[in-house]
């Protein structure tokens, strides 16, 4: 059965900010651009990767099928990849990691594969994946660690299935095979699309080897071994309190498709490690049902901030406040970012800033 999920509904209350104002900074913009090469344009960028040893920005552009590549000054260097089946292309890539020796591994959800390229940009191998969903994912001691969901590249689910829980992540060796799975029964869920929602998560290893994954949907952050064994897990001070998810709606219009509607509230949509130790949490910072107060169609930009944390207290050290619609970022050094965001017009930036 094929599963088809849409039109998500939301409701959420709202709460006080337990953040001090203090703590918030505003960005200094370095540079900012909405066009590149020859009157080029990004068309649904879903993850950026700095390479910092190499001086390069690369920008994985899920709605054109490749990832475009820039200095640390905005300039456009080159295009890796394109759309296709063969090596070396994409049908969808959402997610990718810089690997040793400056290559670039890239996940793409549409043909469930990793393409890996040289500091080039050569196309060097695709790794077919059959026991896992790649949609994002980090390189550390000869593994793969994926996440099946991330970014604009929707839900994985398990229709047909038994489980009440899923793998938040899976582990993968360097040819694609499933050595692990990182599972929780924190919240069992028998509904496959609630089950999904509740798996969800971004996915950052820290200098010590640990992974951090902020849920999508839920203010909980949970913390890993490379192992698999589980660390522990915090929560955050939010100027909302996210609604659990709830299915609101199921049917089957027609055979094979299933559409389901859920309520539920965004919260923490990615996640890296700085080169200063701390974990950036890019965090919505209000209530979707708010939102839809002041606009029916949820066409404003998502309202976000970022959350610097450290690993050890996992208290919020400082607040970055951020263009509304912001989309990804990676961190070029402890005090400049880069992200790309989407403004009300719908326009597509790619923007370099210092805190």
């Amino acid at each position: 059965m094929r599963a088809k999920a849409i039109g998500i509904g939301f409701m959420a209350a709202a709460l006080a900010l337990a953040v001090p104002s203090s703590a918030s900074e505003e960005a200094k913009t370095l540079w900012s651009l909405t066009s590149f090469g020859t009157d080029d344009f990004f068309h649904e960028p879903s993850d950026i990767e700095v390479d910092r040893e190499r001086s390069l920005i690369y920008v994985v552009d899920a709605g054109s099928a490749r990832v475009l590549v820039f200095d640390l000054e905005g300039k456009f260097v080159r295009v890796v990849g394109r759309k296709g089946q063969g090596p070396g292309e994409f049908t969808r890539p959402t997610g990718a990691c810089v690997l040793p020796g400056g290559g670039l591994g890239v996940a793409d959800p549409g043909a469930n594969r990793i393409q890996v390229f040289d500091a080039a940009g050569r196309s060097v191998r695709s790794i077919n994946v059959t026991e896992a969903r790649v949609a994002d994912l980090v390189w550390s001691d000869g593994r793969f660690y994926t996440v099946p969901s991330f970014g604009s590249s929707g839900y994985a689910l398990a229709m047909g299935s038994e489980d009440r829980s899923q793998p938040l992540a899976h582990v993968l060796d360097e040819e694609g095979r499933k050595v692990a799975a990182i599972e929780v029964g924190d919240f069992p869920e028998a509904h496959p699309f609630l089950r999904a929602i509740k798996h969800r998560v971004g996915l950052a290893l820290s200098p010590r080897g640990r992974l951090f994954l902020p849920h999508f949907a839920m203010n909980l952050v949970q913390i890993f071994e490379k192992t698999g064994q589980k660390v522990g897990d915090f929560a955050r001070p939010l100027p909302f309190k996210p609604m659990a998810p709830a299915l609101v709606g199921e049917r089957s219009p027609e055979a094979g498709v299933v559409q389901m509607r859920a309520e539920l509230d965004f919260v923490s949509l990615a996640a890296k490690f700085g080169p200063d130790g701390a974990l950036y949490i890019l965090t919505v910072t209000e209530a979707l049902a708010d939102i839809r107060k002041r606009d029916a169609k949820l066409e404003d930009p998502l309202p976000v901030r970022i959350d610097v944390v450290d690993p050890e207290s996992r208290r919020i050290v400082r607040t970055l406040l951020c263009d509304p619609g912001l989309k990804a970022f990676d961190l070029i050094d402890g005090k400049r970012l880069v992200y790309v965001y989407q403004d009300a017009e719908a326009e597509i930036a790619l923007k370099g800033v210092r805190f």
